[in-house]
């Protein structure tokens, strides 16, 4: 990089530290990957780094484009540009979607609608990821949720599955699929193993399964699968948690929304889990979240690691019987 261009970034970074926290060790790890990476590169993180931390809320939002363009506003898009293509990235929204007020409304009045009938039915579940989170710290939701994630007891499923029809949303349950499935799976790359699709869009229910242990904790199970010759095998990852892992990943103790109580993901068990995946939206919801978080719950919930096991060629049978060949 230049001396023009190195000068051009540092004034860039020195204004951004007057709208936003960067220590002088954060400048200096800043220019220093930017020194490594082309102008494109440089102007999508910057835009990405402004949206995260600035926000399009903020009255500094454009004038923080606006500098960002001046950098080199040949291949940097119009501010209206880098607004949409930002919006479209961190809300999830895919142009021809619903609006986000529809999506808002169609998740809420999900959430309700489903958590009612499972807790009518005995359903053994919990609702994860950000949306509970959101509703626990009174945030208003701000980006498009495509699903609802919800941790669900296998036992449960049959049960589950039923109630699903009553509601006209198609169920899916691929942990042991056929060899037709199997294929069909490769080509479209459900997002779950176990899911309920909405038949009007793309929103669904995704399903993660786990196994109840007879001491209360929590064992997750992840479904993997791969063809050999003419048969589908199938290998379970399972992350098992001890009582208190599961303590502190799951809030026994339900929240209410508008009407309906559910138990959901710990706001510590979420945290965590988005500083390893760290897609644009989950570096957004980690900010909206940051100041809620219990750090010594957090430091404990790293003490206490899942304790993680493969079972190859798992069969259906093998299943029922929890894997006692």
């Amino acid at each position: 990089m230049d001396n023009i261009k190195n000068k051009q970034l540092e004034r860039i970074i020195d204004t951004f530290s007057k709208l936003v926290n960067i220590t002088d060790e954060q400048k200096h790890t800043l220019l220093e990957k930017y020194s490594k990476m082309s102008d494109i590169e440089i102007i999508k993180n910057l835009a990405e780094n402004v949206y995260c931390l600035v926000g399009p809320t903020s009255p500094y939002y454009d004038y923080a484009l606006n500098i960002i363009r001046n950098y080199n506003p040949i291949i940097c898009p119009p501010i209206n540009e880098m607004k949409k293509i930002l919006d479209q990235t961190y809300s999830n929204q895919i142009e021809g979607n619903m609006s986000l007020e529809e999506n808002h409304k169609l998740v809420l009045s999900s959430l309700t609608k489903f958590c009612t009938l499972f807790n009518k039915y005995g359903i053994d579940y919990y609702i994860v990821g950000a949306l509970p989170c959101f509703l626990k710290i009174n945030q208003p939701l701000f980006r498009y949720h495509d699903d609802i994630d919800i941790m669900i007891n296998e036992d449960d499923i049959p049960k589950i599955s039923e109630i699903i029809k009553t509601t006209g949303y198609k169920f899916f349950d691929d942990r042991f699929p056929s060899k037709e499935r199997f294929i069909e799976m490769q080509q479209k790359k459900p997002p779950h193993t176990v899911l309920a699709q909405n038949p009007n869009n793309e929103f669904h229910l995704g399903f993660f399964c786990f196994r109840r242990e007879a001491d209360n904790s929590i064992t997750v199970k992840e479904y993997s699968h791969r063809l050999e010759g003419e048969k589908v095998i199938v290998d379970v990852l399972e992350r098992h948690s001890t009582p208190l892992g599961t303590a502190l990943n799951y809030d026994e103790n339900p929240i209410e929304y508008n009407g309906t109580k559910f138990r959901t993901g710990s706001l510590e068990s979420v945290y965590n889990l988005k500083k390893y995946t760290k897609r644009p939206k989950d570096i957004t919801d980690m900010k909206k979240l940051e100041k809620y978080i219990d750090k010594q719950k957090l430091e404990m919930l790293l003490q206490n690691p899942n304790q993680n096991m493969v079972i190859k060629n798992v069969n259906f049978s093998d299943q029922l019987n929890n894997y006692k060949r």
